[in-house]
């Protein structure tokens, strides 16, 4: 079953306008690049859209066959495979980049780090990992920001809401990044102190 399924349509109306600079922010780091980009939970290839818009080549891989037909549509420019990012069907050390946004604190933590990992072994060495997700806790971070968060994190489910309150309450991406062999470096903050743009580099698997 399609749980993304009956969102598909409207996910870019819903979120496309707040999460466009996160995406920029995420295409701008990876611009210097060269060779592939692997966009793992790509969704309606948001981010995608913005690395085709700054020359990148980007593969979009999505569990969901409703929100990568949107993809395929609005932004073609990209490759776009059918598959469980924490199981991909992708050889090692086949990637020069990652990305995975927003998709860490909608998943059970032991599949959040089995994505982590396969991050980290499609990636050559040496090559970024992006990674941009929700903030437990940080200096200045907005009461209000964090309150309309909570929220629509609620109104998304059941247990949409239980798995975004486990992340969140286990310390959201670092040890996740950490458990799964990454280091987890904090390069920019966004939505009021609330979202957090990590970069780690992909090391060779011991």
């Amino acid at each position: 079953m399609d749980e993304y399924g009956h969102l598909a349509s409207l996910y870019d109306p819903l979120v496309g306008r707040p999460l466009r600079p996160i995406h920029r922010a995420m295409a701008e780091r990876l611009a210097p690049a060269s060779g592939e980009i692997l966009d793992l939970c790509c969704g309606t290839g948001l981010l995608a859209g913005q690395a085709l818009e700054r020359g990148l080549a980007v593969t979009g891989v999505d569990l969901s066959p409703h929100m990568l037909a949107v993809a395929r549509t609005k932004r073609p420019g990209a490759k776009y495979i059918l598959a469980d990012a924490s199981a991909l069907p992708l050889p090692d050390n086949c990637f020069d980049a990652a990305t995975i946004s927003f998709a860490l604190h909608e998943k059970p933590l032991h599949t959040a780090r089995a994505i982590l990992a396969q991050a980290r072994r499609v990636v050559r060495p040496g090559g970024p990992v992006l990674v941009v997700d929700y903030l437990p806790s940080g200096p200045a971070q907005s009461w209000f920001t964090g309150r309309a968060i909570r929220l629509v994190e609620r109104l998304a489910g059941r247990n949409h809401h239980a798995r975004f309150l486990e992340y969140m309450e286990h310390g959201g991406a670092v040890p996740l990044m950490a458990q799964a062999g990454l280091s987890a470096r904090l390069e920019r903050t966004f939505m009021d102190g609330w979202v957090g743009l990590y970069e780690a580099k992909a090391l060779p698997a011991e």
